[in-house]
């Protein structure tokens, strides 16, 4: 099998496919031929080596794949050779290769949604849609008509947020992004107002009141996690899903937290998936539902052989993208 490892913190540059024994079934596990694997920013923070020990080196990176069955472990049930599926790796990892090893409950067939999904996509989307899905059901769980803002509503988490609030009912979504040059995919994907992060409290303020924002999802962290806490209505909440900007973490002060009567909350699908892997693969497959019907409708940006993983990284680090990278990486 082909596989791109991470032995030591690099450059994108530094990406390379080796050679490496074929994965062989594990009792509990499946194994299957990757046809795409989904690039995200977490992997150039795993390439920069920021997790540290969290994720030890070397690693194959790679949180998301597509491809068919190849092997079948002891014990596990539901699937069958060849069949069609999309994949959680999640804190396993080990999607840039062309065998991966993969959890049976986080592993979707895709020929039980009812609708059509192809290979690319279903890599593209299958955890950050999962993410809004929970995000928004099951953490925030919105209400009909409330007020949702959204930062970093171009990227790949948030060109899901958007569209995602709106199928559960949501009143205003709004949405931040980082250029002007983002805000046209954004303006198609359920947001009703965007504004550039760089100046958005004061006409956001203007537009619908102070105080008025039900929800806010930040996947972006730093001072926008501040700022935004004061649009928040009380009983209003803030769910903190990443942090893209890099920024140093936020303090929070629990008595300003009591004293406004507001909530924040933190999500993170990998984590979750340990603790809970059945539920987190029941929403996967409720959301690629969504997908593969045309309810939510997925944007992908580039395509990339898997030899030219450093090309997919270093316009994730220039910001230059809106909604999701995939590398190719076989038939």
């Amino acid at each position: 099998m082909k596989a791109i490892v991470i032995d030591r913190p690099c450059e994108a540059a530094n990406l390379e496919v080796r050679e490496l024994p074929d994965l062989q079934p594990t009792p509990g596990l499946l194994t299957i031929d990757v046809a795409y694997v989904g690039v995200g920013y977490v992997d150039v923070l795993l390439r920069r080596g920021e997790f540290g020990s969290l994720i030890p080196m070397p690693v194959v990176p790679g949180l998301e794949v597509s491809g068919y069955i190849r092997a079948i472990g002891e014990g596990v049930k539901g699937f069958y050779v060849g069949q069609p599926v999309a994949a959680m790796t999640l804190m396993d990892l080990g999607g840039y290769a062309s065998v991966a090893q993969v959890r049976p409950e986080l592993t979707i067939p895709l020929d039980q949604l009812g609708g059509e999904l192809d290979m690319s996509s279903a890599a593209a989307a299958i955890v950050n849609l999962t993410t809004a899905y929970m995000t928004i059901s099951k953490v925030a769980r919105l209400q009909q008509g409330e007020n949702v803002l959204v930062h970093a509503a171009a990227g790949g988490l948030g060109s899901f947020l958007g569209q995602m609030a709106k199928h559960f009912g949501a009143g205003k979504v709004l949405g931040t992004v980082g250029s002007i040059e983002k805000t046209k995919l954004a303006a198609s994907l359920g947001y009703d107002e965007l504004f550039l992060r760089s100046d958005f409290i004061e006409p956001i303020g203007k537009l619908i009141g102070p105080h008025e924002i039900d929800i806010v999802l930040d996947p972006v962290g730093g001072d926008m996690r501040t700022l935004s806490q004061d649009l928040l209505r009380p009983m209003g909440q803030m769910v903190m899903l990443g942090n893209a900007s890099g920024e140093e973490d936020a303090p929070q002060s629990s008595n300003d937290i009591w004293l406004s009567n507001r909530s924040i909350q933190g999500f993170n699908i990998g984590g979750y998936s340990q603790y809970a892997p059945a539920e987190v693969g029941r929403a996967a497959k409720e959301a690629l539902r969504l997908l593969a019907n045309g309810d939510i409708r997925t944007e992908v940006f580039g395509i990339f052989p898997l030899e030219k993983a450093s090309e997919a990284h270093e316009l994730l680090e220039e910001k230059n993208t809106v909604g999701k990278l995939v590398l190719k990486v076989g038939g």
